[in-house]
């Protein structure tokens, strides 16, 4: 059975958000539940849209054709997942955890488009007691308290493409509210970058009527040869009456297509997933309107392995991240094609996630990551331009994703700026993103010195413990609890107490006994347990 595209990129983040068990909550009582806010104390005292938008950048005025944009970038996007959560009065039990991205545009100009994105992902809302309220209520009902599985409520968004027409976006609402598992579902949104519509499916459509009736037949075959016997025996009525219907299911734009996603119990039942289908472009091209299809003058965009990347760059030949399973020896050996020209990068456990970039220089690259082992995670970056393949740039432990680790934290996609994930093992493994700007050769340079790390996990200090606080230096005594919230990977961590008090942890990293040491002391007599992975 074919695999959802989202079984990497949702599926790592759900199981880090929560389990599967029953539960019920209770009111926030200032004398029974704590609340804390998970962001640094700097996050805390700034605006999150100032965190990801109006950067000091030039100003860039939208535009909306290839004719009279040729010399800019399409807008650069970028997301903070803002998070929440409430404990039990022991301080310790997870009762309910909230996070939602906030979207914006990076920088100065698509004004119209920025305020479209906030309005569409705006972060959290205020809206969580009734759902923390059955959350206590079920903890309070557990006769052993042990088994109490933390509700969860996450909304997460996946650009798909941006281009200097639209910015096409996924996202999908993961929540647990007791029962045997969680749900999901997901909503597409496609917005136009000049003027911040929200389009509709009709709009990007030359002829909707004759659209409509390939693609039911179109998608109709598809779910019979990807899913098969994982669907329900009346799928074919869904896909007829409903995919377009007056609540059509989710779409959005990607690289090669139009991708419809069908959400849980609508064509198949819950084993199976989220089955979806991509009406590639080629195919469907004389019911699309020109400009929605044709080569774009900026764009990044998601690419899917053994995928044509070539329409939306103008690229003479196929581009493709291409791969290769050996079912004898269970790896894949991944190769970058591009016209006539190939280069193998390697062989891995699996590909895993890229994109396309293209420049208004026209000059074009892909951008991806594999996985050698479990979460041993490599980035490389390959241009693709004129139908030649040339290596740039290979990043060890970096990922687009964060959400295997419990990361979080900002993300940014545009033609010179990406947000990745670093694989950090500092008092415990972590994901701590970072901007990288892509250089005009296709290197991949750290903008910051600080990996910031947003994560669940707590620390319980076992002996009292050597650190800067608050810019003094201190010791902190046995059974204070703290996160960790960034390092520089070199020797310095970020903490933040629960009393909300910031500071750092000097260290240095023992190779040989693979540990960090305070004051030549191991971490592992400092702290109660270290949630180190692997």
């Amino acid at each position: 059975m074919k695999k959802s595209i989202w079984s990497i990129a949702w599926i790592l983040l759900g199981f880090i958000m929560g389990g599967c068990s029953a539960a019920q909550g209770g009111q926030p009582d200032s004398g029974t539940v704590q609340e804390s806010q998970v962001q640094s104390e700097k996050s805390e005292n700034k605006d999150a849209e100032n965190e990801i938008a109006k950067e000091d950048e030039p100003e860039k005025e939208p535009q909306g054709s290839e004719e009279n944009d040729a010399d800019v970038n399409c807008p650069t996007i970028g997301s903070v997942s803002e998070k929440k959560e409430w404990y039990a009065d022991d301080g310790k039990t997870l009762l309910l955890s909230v996070d939602a991205d906030r979207v914006a545009v990076v920088g100065d100009g698509y004004d119209a488009l920025n305020d479209a994105l906030l309005a569409q992902w705006g972060g959290l809302t205020n809206d969580y007691d009734e759902l923390l309220q059955m959350a206590k209520e079920h903890y309070d009902s557990e006769e052993e308290k042990k088994y109490f599985i933390n509700y969860y409520n996450s909304e997460s968004v996946l650009a798909y493409r941006i281009d200097n027409r639209v910015a096409s976006f996924c996202s999908i609402h993961d929540m647990y509210e007791g029962g045997a598992h969680g749900f999901y579902d997901f909503e597409g949104a496609t917005f136009d970058v000049s003027s911040g519509r929200k389009l509709q499916l009709e709009d990007i459509l030359s002829d909707a009527e004759g659209f409509y009736d390939k693609a039911v037949s179109y998608i109709t075959q598809k779910l019979e040869e990807d899913y098969a016997d994982g669907l329900f025996p009346e799928y074919q009525d869904v896909v007829e009456n409903d995919t377009f219907g007056e609540t059509p299911m989710c779409w959005y734009l990607d690289n090669t297509g139009i991708v419809i996603e069908y959400n849980l119990y609508t064509v198949a039942p819950y084993v199976t997933g989220a089955p979806s289908v991509t009406l590639p472009y080629d195919m469907f091209s004389e019911y699309i309107k020109e400009e929605y299809i044709s080569p774009c003058s900026s764009v990044v965009a998601r690419v899917m392995e053994n995928t044509d990347a070539s329409r939306l760059i103008g690229a003479d030949g196929e581009v493709k991240i291409a791969s290769v399973y050996d079912e004898e020896y269970g790896t894949t050996e991944v190769t970058v094609v591009s016209g006539d020209t190939s280069e193998t990068v390697g062989t891995f456990s699996q590909f895993m996630m890229g994109y396309v970039i293209k420049r208004s220089d026209g000059r074009s690259f892909l951008v991806f990551y594999c996985d050698y082992a479990s979460d041993d995670y490599v980035t490389y970056v390959y241009e693709v331009t004129g139908g030649k393949v040339q290596a740039c740039d290979k990043l060890d432990g970096v990922s687009f994703g964060g959400a295997y680790l419990g990361g979080a934290g900002k993300f940014y996609l545009g033609t010179d700026k990406l947000g990745l994930f670093m694989h950090l093992d500092v008092f415990g493994s972590y994901a701590g993103s970072m901007e990288y700007s892509l250089t005009e050769d296709g290197k991949l340079v750290q903008a910051e010195e600080i990996f910031a790390v947003d994560t669940l996990y707590k620390l319980t200090v076992a002996k009292d413990l050597p650190v800067t606080l608050e810019g003094v230096e201190t010791e902190i005594p046995a059974g204070s609890v703290l996160k960790i919230t960034g390092t520089d990977n070199a020797g310095t961590a970020y903490f933040r107490l629960d009393t909300g008090e910031t500071g750092t942890i000097s260290y240095v990293r023992d190779e040989e006994q693979w540990q960090l040491l305070i004051d030549g002391v191991s971490e592992n007599e400092y702290f109660e347990q270290l949630p180190y992975s692997g």
